[in-house]
């Protein structure tokens, strides 16, 4: 039985795809299956997939004749896997040939129940992408987790799995508050870059839907997750606090205080 099962989802990625593989195939971590699920694909992407699984054994396919969503992909893969570990991989994003293996080695040595990294935009933008720290509290705020994060299957199971009601979008997000909050799984970042993110054309993009009900999806976030409601609020009158209220920088050698738009100096109120 392989210790990490890749799941990667496919729906007309046929531009992509081979990339895709190619970083899976040269993995220096041995121990892996690769589940690719074509979800209905209507372009070249089985085309390019099939010379894949016939070099490679430890690479399955899933055809599915009409796509489902990436949810439904996700799930039903999820439930073929194999692997003890699961890892999302979207069909366009890549991985360094070391990712597998330093995620993996964080995850034995019970860093976390959730393994993240570093990671990098490459495509359209070529910069770093910028994350806040990985804990339960700036998850709560908003998401700090990479989609393509090592997690065990027994969470994956008792969590139920990716939400059918976030099919257009936050579908990870979700997932990833589901274990942090209801099931108290920590979450450990590898501090090196090993996951690469495409940045496509938004025409090619399904974060294109995403973008336009996100509204929409915060409220279903909310509605599923109480305590977002409660931290959000907490952190948007804090700063209003602070705004009106907080200790300022010396001023000709005389520390002040600025108290809604009023500076004091020792005891003198002065117009700022």
């Amino acid at each position: 039985m392989p210790k990490i099962s890749i799941i990667i989802p496919c729906y007309n990625q046929g531009k992509y795809i081979a990339e895709c593989l190619d970083s899976v195939i040269a993995q220096t971590f041995k121990d892996f299956e690769a589940i690719i699920i074509n979800d209905g694909s209507t372009d070249n992407s089985l085309k390019i997939i099939e010379p894949y699984l016939k070099k490679h054994s430890n690479l399955r396919l899933i055809n599915k004749t009409s796509t489902g969503g990436v949810v439904s992909a996700r799930n039903k893969a999820i439930r073929k896997a194999k692997g003890t570990y699961i890892y999302p991989l979207d069909a366009d994003d890549i991985i360094s040939p070391d990712c597998l293996e330093k995620l993996y080695q964080a995850m034995i040595a019970n860093k976390g129940d959730i393994i993240s990294s570093r990671a990098l935009y490459f495509g359209l933008i070529n910069s770093e992408v910028s994350a806040p720290k990985t804990n339960r509290l700036t998850m709560i705020r908003h998401n700090c987790i990479l989609n393509s994060s090592l997690f065990k299957k027994a969470d994956w199971k008792k969590s139920g799995g990716y939400d059918k009601a976030f099919d257009e979008g936050y579908e990870d997000y979700d997932f990833w508050l589901n274990l942090v909050i209801r099931q108290k799984c920590k979450i450990y970042r590898v501090p090196e870059i090993l996951f690469y993110y495409r940045i496509k054309d938004i025409s090619e993009s399904r974060n294109k839907q995403a973008l336009q009900i996100d509204d929409k999806l915060i409220k279903k976030l909310n509605h599923k997750y109480p305590i977002r409601y409660l931290v959000r609020g907490i952190v948007y009158v804090l700063r209003k606090f602070i705004r009106f209220f907080y200790r300022g920088k010396a001023k000709d050698g005389i520390k002040y205080y600025r108290i809604f738009g009023l500076c004091v100096y020792k005891n003198k109120l002065h117009k700022n």
